[in-house]
């Protein structure tokens, strides 16, 4: 027969197991959060559902205050639009390039070079970064600061919308048979949107009358009036 005091801690045993089923059912798993059901994802984004945990604030809807889970291990469902190459925003709204499109101060350094007296030749001059009817690319005016070098296109990586190829092989850039692109160019533009660095690759008839091969580092700061 089982005494009345081996009854109460019996009873206690089964209470702390109540809290402690309760504790691990509210923290150790995701608290339910908003779904995809209304999310709606614009220009080919698709909706995902991440699990956010502590200390991790983040909007409920991207519209709202934070929401931040108290649970040591546990977190809290939230909706995501995952964006295609050249978009960006809550709801894939905004073609990323458009805050681009605009002049830029461009430093223009010969980094590597047949001949070793132009290493480290600097030039300074403006290009323009012109919309090119695509969300995916967009035109570079007066590259190596030359207007006959106009429209020459970019294309946003397929993976990374930050880096870029430039398209300097396509017949119709061949201008002049003294100065050529030698194979395609590439870029990138900086995490906080500061700064479009740019690797060319040239030939060109020097002085001497003999061709001479350059890469050209270009580092672009948005002008200022």
């Amino acid at each position: 027969m089982v005494s009345k005091k081996s009854s109460v801690i019996i009873a206690a045993i089964l209470a702390l197991c109540c809290v402690l089923s309760t504790v691990y059912l509210s923290c150790s798993k995701p608290k339910k959060g908003a779904t995809c059901d209304d999310y709606r994802c614009q220009n080919g984004g698709y909706c995902s559902v991440d699990t956010f945990y502590k200390n991790v604030f983040y909007p409920h809807d991207y519209n709202s205050s934070p929401i931040h889970c108290n649970c040591d291990t546990g977190g809290i469902l939230l909706p995501h639009c995952n964006c295609p190459s050249g978009y960006e925003g809550t709801y894939c709204e905004s073609a990323f390039i458009t805050k681009y499109l605009r002049e830029w101060d461009v430093t223009q350094t010969v980094i590597s070079s047949d001949s070793a007296a132009t290493v480290g030749r600097v030039t300074k001059y403006s290009a323009f970064l012109l919309q090119s009817g695509t969300p995916t690319t967009f035109f570079i005016n007066n590259i190596c600061d030359s207007s006959n070098y106009n429209n020459i296109i970019c294309t946003i990586d397929s993976t990374n919308s930050r880096n870029f190829v430039i398209d300097t092989l396509s017949a119709f850039h061949m201008f002049y048979q003294h100065f050529k692109f030698t194979q395609e160019g590439i870029g990138t533009i900086s995490a906080d949107d500061s700064t479009i660095t740019a690797t060319l690759w040239t030939r060109h008839l020097n002085y001497n009358v003999n061709w001479q091969n350059d890469v050209l580092k270009l580092v672009m700061k948005p002008h200022h009036q």
